[in-house]
């Protein structure tokens, strides 16, 4: 059988882990930078120019899960409302806007009208305003809400730049993770309706020095990763998150990063956590890595510089609800985009002017938000929501959808753009995309009293066919065009090892060759063999010693006289070595010498006017 695709998910496969998306809109508004903003709202963004914010690095927003207008935001020395002005008791917070993680905001799962601000400090006051938090009432102020009398509540100091959220395995509360300022230690802190428990702490990881507590820290949307930079080695780390005990463990380094020495800053994983995305600043570039290439060495060699921004340093990268990743360029009038971040190298498609926000100026900082908000998991609750069994997939290739709703659906209406069928009212359907392009998905569940919707902008990316391989003959040995993975067939079946862009073959049949490129997407070619002779009747040879360090005897007898062409070619076909000899006779001994060619296979071949002989020879 073909080897499965890893972008083209068989319809048998139901054991992976699916993602589930909800109508939640808490990540919907942003505000950040020099008095800008994004509306998300309508599923592309419109630019904001109402903020009262100016902002350096790091900020937070928090949008009504509703309808996902804004309720407040912070640059982590003030809280502003809806109507863009402070909070009564809504400064002096203890966080600090040139902290690239300044503050993210939590709700708090005991209280609907109450939100936990986490503020962190900066490097430059050596960490000692550490981790704290203050409280907001929404239901204060006439619903615009105020920061309560709990404020500054110190959870423990020195303390670094990075601050993050996620989600908890329980779905019933969330993990804030800090890291202290030296050492190597993580510090957990869950929130639920019991209140913030005290923090598990994780020795994981680089030891902090130097540069090191500058820069981000961001979870995967599934909230099993957790990644950090370390700006002062030029590097970044990848650690496993146990989401229901708060422990990170397992760590490996990515890196070097930038071109030339730090620092790097942003990070962040694309939506379905294959791909990892560092900034660095002083060559303003963006690099992807694959983590899904096998070993570490094997990642740290899929490293990909995805896009660059000129003179405007690249900062902070920010997942959004269009399923794009947005990059601050700091003095910059638009921010960059990642348009299609779960794809592979530059197919990410990365737009240095990717969108303008109105006039207003970009600088260091984007919005934090608890991670599984924006990319939900299964913990969530709404109404309509479904999962997929992947979000890019081959052109020619399905994808299952599986209806998640809440709302005790009995009747189910999907819009499959650019999809066969385009309309399904099963629960749980299949769509196949036979263009290549992005699609949007959308669900409507309805329970007999009420239906709810769910539409995903761009959610479905379909990768282009590859061309298809070009099969060339040569002798007795098929050569494919170039590709990143080769599966050769005989008649339908696949060859036993011949994984190789070339292949000798020894029998007639059908012949086919399939392809991959670097995308895991397939295509293939098929040549048909008639006959097949690979002998020289009447002698008897021998090449030897096999393989060699390049000196091989070539022996035959022949009971007659013979015109013999010998020739060896490399593996693509290319002619290193000829000799035309007649009258050979009797015994026949020749020294062929390949010294001066690279190691690797080659083929040798031996023709008289009638019949011919093709040995494979290895040169060590």
């Amino acid at each position: 059988m073909i080897p499965l695709i890893r972008h083209c998910i068989p319809l048998i496969i139901f054991s992976l882990a699916f993602r589930i998306c909800y109508a939640q809109k808490e990540a919907n508004t942003w505000y950040f930078g020099s008095y800008a903003g994004v509306d998300f709202n309508s599923g592309s963004p419109v630019a904001l120019t109402n903020s009262g914010m100016y902002d350096f690095e790091g900020c937070a927003s928090i949008s009504d899960p509703a309808t996902g207008s804004i309720m407040f935001y912070t640059n982590g020395n003030q809280v502003w409302n809806a109507n863009h002005t402070v909070m009564a008791n809504g400064s002096g917070l203890t966080g600090d806007q040139s902290s690239a993680q300044a503050a993210v905001i939590v709700p708090d799962p005991g209280n609907a009208d109450q939100y936990y601000i986490f503020t962190a400090g900066e490097y430059y006051t050596n960490g000692n305003d550490g981790y704290r938090y203050s409280i907001v009432d929404i239901s204060l102020n006439g619903g615009l809400g105020d920061v309560t009398a709990t404020k500054n509540v110190l959870l423990y100091s020195p303390a670094c730049e990075k601050l993050c959220a996620v989600k908890n395995a329980a779905g019933d509360g969330f993990w804030i993770m800090t890291h202290e300022w030296s050492g190597n230690n993580f510090v957990a802190f869950e929130l639920t309706a019991s209140g913030l428990s005290s923090g598990v702490t994780s020795s994981a990881g680089t030891s902090y020095s130097s540069y090191n507590p500058i820069g981000c820290m961001k979870f995967s949307s599934d909230g099993m990763r957790l990644a950090t930079v370390l700006s002062g080695l030029n590097e970044a780390e990848v650690f496993d998150f146990d989401a229901a005990t708060g422990v990170v463990s397992n760590s490996f380094t990515v890196g070097p990063i930038a071109q030339t020495f730090p620092y790097v800053y942003g990070i962040s994983f694309s939506p379905n956590g294959s791909r990892l995305y560092v900034t660095e600043e002083n060559d303003n570039h963006i690099y992807q890595y694959d983590l899904n290439a096998g070993t570490v060495a094997e990642i740290n060699a899929s490293k990909t510089a995805v896009g660059s921004s000129g003179s405007n340093a690249m900062q902070t990268i920010q997942l959004a609800p269009d399923g794009k990743l947005y990059i601050a360029r700091n003095g910059a009038g638009f921010l960059a985009v990642i348009n299609d971040p779960d794809s592979l190298g530059t197919l990410c498609n990365f737009e240095d002017d990717g969108f303008y926000p109105g006039g207003q100026m970009i600088t260091y900082g984007l919005p934090g938000f608890v991670e599984n908000i924006i990319i939900p998991d299964t913990t969530n609750s709404g109404g309509a929501a479904f999962a997929v069994s992947d979000t890019s997939v081959c052109q020619k290739f399905c994808i299952d959808f599986s209806d998640v709703s809440t709302n005790n659906p009995t009747s189910w209406s999907w819009t499959f753009e650019g999809g066969s069928p385009p309309l399904s009212s099963s629960q749980n359907p299949s769509a196949c995309y036979n263009l290549p392009g992005t699609f949007d998905v959308t669900l409507i569940a309805c329970n007999g009293i009420e239906c709810d919707t769910v539409t995903l902008t761009d959610f479905i990316t379909v990768i282009p066919t590859p061309p298809a391989p070009i099969i060339t003959i040569s002798n007795d040995t098929l050569f494919s065009s170039e590709g990143l993975t080769y599966q050769w067939q005989l008649n339908g079946e696949d060859i036993a090892g011949a994984t190789s862009p070339f292949y000798v073959y020894s029998e007639p049949g059908s012949y086919t060759v399939f392809v991959t490129d670097e995308n895991g997407c397939p295509n293939y070619a098929s040549v048909v063999l008639t006959g097949i002779d690979n002998s020289l009747s009447g002698t008897e040879w021998n090449i030897y010693p096999n393989p060699s360090n390049g000196t091989f005897i070539l022996s035959a007898y022949r009971s007659e006289s013979a015109m013999v062409e010998i020739e060896i070619t490399n593996a693509i076909g290319q002619r290193v070595y000829f000799l035309s000899e007649g009258n050979i006779s009797n015994s026949f001994s020749k020294e062929i010498s390949l010294r001066n060619v690279s190691r690797g296979i080659y083929f040798l071949t031996i023709r008289s006017a009638r019949e011919r002989l093709t040995r494979r020879i290895e040169v060590f």
